[in-house]
């Protein structure tokens, strides 16, 4: 019975009362109240800078995917297999033999990247980039893809400038 008793007798003593319980719940919430909006903007912030590496990623092995199957290789949203300018849908890279910037019977698909957030704004004053075999654009295809976020957040954008050389470069952008 002793040892039933200093059992007991400890667990009094090392418990929580619900006042302490209740004292430390309420000191948490007013933490995260108040750490909350840093907190939204610190993933929008890192949502934003993920995407961005994927498309330069993406950029980056369509250009070198053109250079080593000495083909013309499109990157851009499709729609009914022809390229579109609606840079928030899903993004895809395909072999373009005829640089027609349409997915063709002879042409194959051979990469899609995930459309990004809704509520995010990614734009480009072309309907498509396509590299040539000689690592430089089709055309005139050079630009900035500009990437907003909305302005509640209050975070700067973020834009990839590709040269009509086929180089890519990030800066930060007021153009949101």
């Amino acid at each position: 019975m002793n040892v039933v008793n200093q059992l007991y007798s400890n667990h009094l003593k090392n418990g929580f009362s619900l006042l302490e319980l209740m004292t430390t719940c309420s000191i948490v919430g007013i933490l995260l109240t108040i750490s909350s909006p840093s907190y939204i903007k610190l993933l929008a912030e890192n949502e934003r800078d993920n995407t961005l590496s994927s498309l330069k990623k993406s950029l980056m092995f369509t250009r070198i995917f053109a250079i080593q199957k000495n083909e013309n290789i499109t990157l851009c949203p499709l729609e009914a297999g022809k390229c579109v300018k609606q840079w928030n849908k899903e993004v895809s890279i395909f072999v373009d033999s005829n640089s027609n910037q349409q997915l063709d019977k002879k042409d194959y698909l051979l990469k899609v990247i995930d459309k990004i957030n809704v509520n995010h704004i990614l734009t480009y004053p072309r309907n498509a980039v396509t590299y040539r075999a000689d690592a430089s654009l089709d055309g005139f295809q050079s630009g900035s893809f500009i990437y907003c976020l909305p302005e509640s957040l209050d975070v700067k954008g973020k834009r990839i400038t590709v040269s009509q050389a086929g180089r890519i470069r990030i800066r930060n952008t007021n153009n949101c």
